[in-house]
């Protein structure tokens, strides 16, 4: 019975959620912002919610926890093949973007850049 009532309870969860996207692999580059290169790299195990019908996202990142609002979200205009989102939490602003096959992201932050390699998404 405690099976099934956990079951219930990660399967709604889970429902409650558009899209999670699982990182295969991180790539950060910091300050100085030196494009394909990382500082800091690994295949920890991190993940991506995205809500747009509530206009969240949740970021999973190793060992931290990152809950965005989605202020905007548009084509970005230099690459049409990626959407941009503009991102804001109580620590400040960042952007998001993700290319329309879904296997790339960049969390992108004043300080630092993020890079995702990202496996296949579940869309809920």
């Amino acid at each position: 019975m405690k099976y099934f009532i956990l079951l219930l309870l990660l399967s709604g969860s889970m429902y409650s959620q558009e899209q999670v996207f699982n990182v295969q692999r991180y790539c950060v580059d910091e300050i100085p912002f030196n494009i394909g290169e990382c500082d800091i790299s690994g295949n920890e195990y991190s993940f991506v919610f995205l809500d747009k019908k509530k206009n969240d996202v949740v970021f999973f990142f190793t060992n931290m926890k990152l809950r965005y609002k989605i202020m905007k979200a548009v084509v970005y205009v230099p690459d049409p093949n990626y959407t941009i989102y503009s991102l804001e939490n109580t620590d400040g602003h960042a952007e998001l973007k993700i290319n329309k096959q879904n296997t790339k992201m960049e969390f992108l932050y004043p300080n630092n850049h993020i890079y995702l390699t990202v496996g296949k998404s579940t869309k809920l």
